[in-house]
């Protein structure tokens, strides 16, 4: 488990009279789930509320994902705002949690369990993330060109509906551009280099790829790097993790989700269910691309904040 996690939990364990609640990420130590924390650690702060932070080692990891859950509700947490790793397996224990009346926000994926009294659902906006993928592919492109789409992952509703929009924007708004090659996403980065090795090493000649996800965007970068076409094969990626490629141009930009934001809110939300106030079922909070021209900006820096310890 994420030793950030029991860094939290040390943090907070001196104030055992406030309330604690849990956030489990799909993973910690990362540029995309650390702001999490911060915005989440921000706002329990300012309302007087603890904050257990923990997660699995891997973001594939769901066996440990469930199990940080049903601690989670074994050590009597106020509250449990996850990020599923998976959609299907995480219901049976979200159901569990929200029968015995502990409030559940979920972050980034819906689960197919209506939104109630003890559960709503702070989303990544996928569909505007997926058009604008696909608009940025159009843009490079101008309009023409062969690509490859990489880490679609069935088994996650939000990487679905992230694929659907960004084929349907193609489709729409870009006929010239044709989509020849559509991959499966793996479990780990070094997986997704060799399917992208394979995918480089064949006959078909490409202009761009599309990484659905963040292990997909790193190991097609990989991948590229030892092809010797980084910046060749134009790479937009998601959800942000490798930073210094953008600088350099080996990937050509990443649709990062704000997950400072969506921590920041589901604690927000998680606060007014611990008090009975209204809240939305459902918010959507907007990704951003990023480039090498809006890198540095003040914008994607909020984003890109980790400073979940000092005061923000």
């Amino acid at each position: 488990m994420c030793g950030l996690g029991l860094i939290a939990f040390a943090f907070v364990s001196c104030r055992r009279t406030a309330p604690t609640v849990a956030v489990i990420p799909r993973t910690c130590g990362t540029a995309l789930w650390e702001p999490e924390h911060a915005g989440a650690a921000m706002v329990a702060r300012s309302v007087g509320l603890n904050l257990y932070w923990n997660a699995p080692m891997r973001d594939d990891d769901i066996r440990t994902q469930i199990s940080l859950i049903e601690k989670s509700v074994e050590r009597g947490m106020a509250g449990i705002i996850v990020s599923p790793i998976q959609t299907l397996p995480l219901r049976t224990p979200i159901r569990r949690v929200i029968a015995k009346g502990i409030p559940v926000v979920v972050i980034d994926t819906e689960l197919g369990i209506p939104s109630g009294p003890h559960l709503n659902y702070v989303l990544n906006d996928e569909e505007t993330g997926g058009r604008i993928a696909a608009r940025r592919i159009g843009s490079i492109l101008h309009g023409q060109g062969k690509i490859a789409i990489v880490g679609i992952q069935p088994e996650l509703k939000s990487n679905t509906i992230r694929e659907r929009s960004l084929e349907s924007t193609l489709n729409r708004e870009f006929p010239g551009i044709h989509v020849l090659i559509r991959r499966l996403g793996l479990s780990s980065v070094p997986q997704e280099q060799h399917s992208a090795e394979e995918l480089l090493s064949g006959s078909t000649s490409l202009d761009a790829i599309v990484a659905l996800s963040l292990a997909a965007t790193r190991g097609t970068y990989y991948a590229l790097a030892e092809f010797s076409k980084a910046g060749e094969i134009k790479l937009v990626g998601f959800d942000q993790d490798l930073i210094p490629p953008i600088r350099d141009g080996g990937i050509d930009s990443v649709v990062v989700q704000n997950t400072y934001e969506l921590g920041r809110a589901a604690m927000e939300t998680m606060n007014r269910q611990m008090h009975g106030s209204p809240s939305p079922a459902q918010l959507k909070i907007q990704p951003v691309l990023m480039t090498r021209e809006n890198i540095d900006s003040a914008a994607i820096r909020q984003i890109e904040n980790m400073s979940w310890w000092a005061p923000q």
